[in-house]
């Protein structure tokens, strides 16, 4: 099922299709990094596609608040990267967001045109008010695509998230959906 698209890109729920890509991204060093890293992530991803196929965004249940949409290039179907949105995280009407995006589509420009795509379908379909975007503070290129979109530097939290054995700096964003362009 496709829930919005943009210029580029389809952002749709996970098929089983999508297991291969996933684990690839979800395995690879650059993409960890700033992320827990999961002990078995073909049963993690299998399990994570099995329970966004039985819920809608914004459901609880299965498996909780998350839930998680791939981002597919129109051109030819590629995967180019996944989204997980938090609903209700912080408060009511707010999300918190989550992306990443294949290495091999870097420096493109899918990571920002799909968040943004994101923002406006949860403004249009689930009149979210506050978008929240946390991020390890040494991830430059996170930063700069939440900002380009407007987010706002809230705080940052010192040790907050233990990964990979390290407690990493996390830094907090926010959007107002007043203050998003498309409103």
């Amino acid at each position: 099922m496709i829930f919005t698209a943009t210029e580029r890109l389809v952002l749709r729920r996970p098929r089983n299709e999508d297991l291969e890509p996933l684990i690839a991204s979800w395995s690879e060093p650059e993409m960890t990094r700033y992320t827990d890293v999961k002990p078995d992530v073909r049963s993690f991803l299998a399990g994570m596609i099995a329970d966004m196929q039985a819920k809608e965004p914004g459901e609880l249940e299965p498996s909780g608040p998350w839930y998680q949409f791939i981002a597919e290039r129109k051109e030819d179907g590629a995967l180019v990267g996944d989204l997980g949105i938090g609903f209700g995280i912080p408060g009511h009407r707010q999300v918190e967001l989550g992306y990443r995006v294949l290495p091999a589509y870097h420096r493109r420009g899918y990571g920002r045109e799909a968040v943004a795509g994101i923002i406006n379908f949860l403004i249009e379909r689930h009149g979210i008010h506050r978008f929240v975007g946390v991020v390890a503070a040494e991830n430059a290129a996170s930063i700069a695509l939440l900002r380009s979109l407007g987010f706002r530097q809230e705080g940052q939290f010192r040790q907050s998230f233990l990964c990979q054995g390290e407690w990493i700096d996390d830094a907090y964003f926010a959007l107002l959906a007043e203050e998003w362009p498309a409103a």
